[in-house]
């Protein structure tokens, strides 16, 4: 199913890792992506958009949960629409929105393409 994430970064594994005999490690490039919420089944009555939260941190670590996927299982971009509620803090930016707001509206409007997908 379709899973909402924020892209950290594109990699490759080191040349190192593969040995010569049969490669144990992928040769394509990979991504680190930090999940959010799984996808209710139905969008949200109002404004017929899905909801998306950050995970809250677990662990002694405090980081969200993550994971390294291929690159080429990535499907498409989208849009989150931060969730402010009543006001909009004045600190947030477009360079700091996704790391300050927990909760966010996923823009299916953005294309038809996203609209028949998302």
């Amino acid at each position: 199913g379709t899973r909402i994430g924020r892209l950290k970064v594109i990699f490759h594994l080191p040349q190192q890792l593969y040995g010569s005999v049969h490669p144990v490690w992928t040769k394509e490039p990979l991504a680190y992506v930090e999940w959010y919420s799984l996808l209710k089944p139905a969008a949200e009555d109002y404004h017929e958009m899905y909801s998306v939260k950050k995970p809250f941190p677990s662990g002694v670590d405090s980081l969200l949960a993550g994971k390294v996927i291929p690159l080429s299982s990535i499907r498409q971009t989208c849009q989150l629409v931060p969730n402010f509620g009543r006001t909009v803090p004045m600190d947030w930016t477009s360079d700091n929105v996704l790391d300050r707001c927990d909760s966010f509206l996923l823009n299916c409007f953005t294309s038809k393409y996203a609209y028949q997908t998302l």
